[in-house]
C-alpha cells in the first residue's frame, strides 16, 4: 500500500557518491521504487572524476537534490555532510553500489514511528557479487534463534553480542532519527577510520534500542574495488573494529555485565586480526613483524586449546613461523591469502 505523501513524516534517503558510475543507476531507481514516497533523496557526490553526476541527472524526479563536493573530503565526513543538509524526520544513509527492495524504507520509517524508544533500525541483508548474483546472507548472529521479525536492543546486548560476533550491524541499511544523528555527528573518522560507522551505532545504543528488522531487505555488494576490501586485504596495522571496541569497554568499565564467553570470542578475534596482519607484513617483506605477532598469537592463545578454534589458530601460527625460519614465510603468507581473498594480485 502506497503511504500518503501528504500525512506521512518526511524521510531523507541520503545517498553518498564517489565514482559510482557503474552502479549508481540501479541504486537510485532502488530509492525511486519505494513503496513509501514522502522522500528527499539527498545525492552528496564527493568530486568524482567518472559518469557518477552524468548518470544521475539523468533521473527526472522531483524529490532528487543533488550536491556535488568541490575537492574530495573522504567518506564519513560526506556521510556527515549529508546528516547537515538532510531535512527529514528520519536520515538513512543508503550506499550507491548496494540494491533496496522497494519496502525497506516503509518498514524502517513504520518500526521508528511505533516504537518511540528506538533510535536507529537495521535490517538483514542478502550479499551479492559484482554482477549483481546473490553470493551469500548477512551475519545476524539471531537469524536462526528468532522468530519475531523485529527485535529491539540495547548497549550491554548490542555490546555482547558484538564482542563475540563482530559488528553484524549493516551500515548501508541504518535509517536513524535526524535530532538523534543531527545531535551526534559527526562520524569520528579521525578517531575510528573505517569503523566509524559503529562507534555511532554504539553512542546511539547507549541511550536509545536499536531495532533489526530480521529479514533481507537489501543487498550489499562484495567487490574486490571497494575501498574496505582494499583495507582488509593489505593492513598491517591493528583493525579499526578493536579500536572501537576497546574504547568502550574502557568507557563502560565497571558498567556492564558482559558475559565471560563474550570477552573470550573478543580475545580470539583480536588473535586472528594479529595473525591476518602477520600475513600482510610477509607478503611486504617484513618478516620480523610478522614473527613479532605470531609468537604474540601462540602465546596468547596457549591457556585455551580446549577450544577447537584457538587450536586451529595456534597451529597456523606455529606453521608459518616453521616457514619463517625455513626462509618460505613469504610464500606461506601468499598461499593463506589466496585461500581467503581469492586472486586479488
Amino acid at each position: 500500500m502506497l503511504a500518503s505523501q501528504k500525512s506521512d513524516p518526511l524521510v531523507s534517503v541520503c545517498i553518498p557518491t564517489y565514482n559510482s558510475e557503474k552502479t549508481i543507476a540501479r541504486t537510485v531507481q532502488s530509492i525511486i521504487n519505494q513503496t513509501y514516497s514522502s522522500l528527499e533523496i539527498i545525492i552528496c557526490d564527493n568530486a568524482s572524476v567518472d559518469n557518477t553526476l552524468k548518470i544521475i541527472r539523468e533521473f527526472e524526479d522531483g524529490r532528487i537534490n543533488i550536491y556535488s563536493n568541490e575537492v574530495n573530503i573522504g567518506a564519513e565526513n560526506n556521510w556527515s555532510r549529508c546528516i547537515e543538509i538532510a531535512q527529514g524526520n528520519y536520515i538513512a544513509i543508503y550506499h550507491s553500489d548496494d540494491l533496496y527492495t522497494p519496502e525497506i524504507v516503509e518498514e524502517q520509517m513504520r518500526t521508528l514511528e511505533g516504537n518511540p524508544q528506538v533510535g536507529a533500525v537495521f535490517t538483514d541483508a542478502n550479499r551479492v557479487d559484482e554482477r549483481g548474483n546473490v553470493c551469500g546472507h548477512g551475519k545476524l548472529p539471531f537469524r536462526s534463534l528468532d522468530k519475531e521479525d523485529n527485535k529491539n536492543y540495547f548497549f550491554d546486548d548490542i555490546f555482547s553480542m558484538i564482542l563475540r560476533y563482530g559488528n553484524f550491524l549493516i551500515c548501508p541499511s541504518a535509517m536513524v532519527r535526524a535530532d538523534i544523528y543531527k545531535k551526534l555527528a559527526p562520524f569520528n573518522y579521525d578517531q575510528f577510520g573505517t569503523s566509524a560507522d559503529l562507534d555511532m551505532w554504539l553512542r546511539i545504543s547507549k541511550h536509545f534500542a536499536i531495532s533489526i528488522i530480521n529479514r533481507p531487505l537489501m543487498s550489499y555488494r562484495i567487490s574486490k574495488n571497494q575501498g574496505g576490501f582494499a583495507y582488509r586485504y593489505l593492513r598491517t596495522y591493528e583493525a579499526d573494529f578493536i579500536k572501537v571496541m576497546d574504547f568502550h569497554l574502557a568507557c563502560c568499565s565497571g558498567n556492564l555485565n558482559i558475559p565471560e564467553n563474550s570477552l573470550k570470542y573478543y580475545e580470539l578475534y583480536k588473535s586472528c586480526d594479529k595473525f591476518f596482519r602477520s600475513m600482510n607484513f610477509l607478503i611486504k617483506g617484513d618478516p620480523m613483524n610478522a614473527e613479532r605477532l605470531l609468537k604474540e598469537v601462540l602465546f596468547s592463545n596457549l591457556r585455551n586449546l580446549s577450544n577447537l578454534d584457538h587450536w586451529s589458530l595456534v597451529l597456523k601460527a606455529l606453521f608459518v613461523l616453521t616457514m619463517i625460519h625455513a626462509g618460505l614465510g613469504k610464500y606461506a603468507a601468499r598461499g593463506y591469502r589466496q585461500i581467503k581473498y581469492g586472486n586479488c594480485d
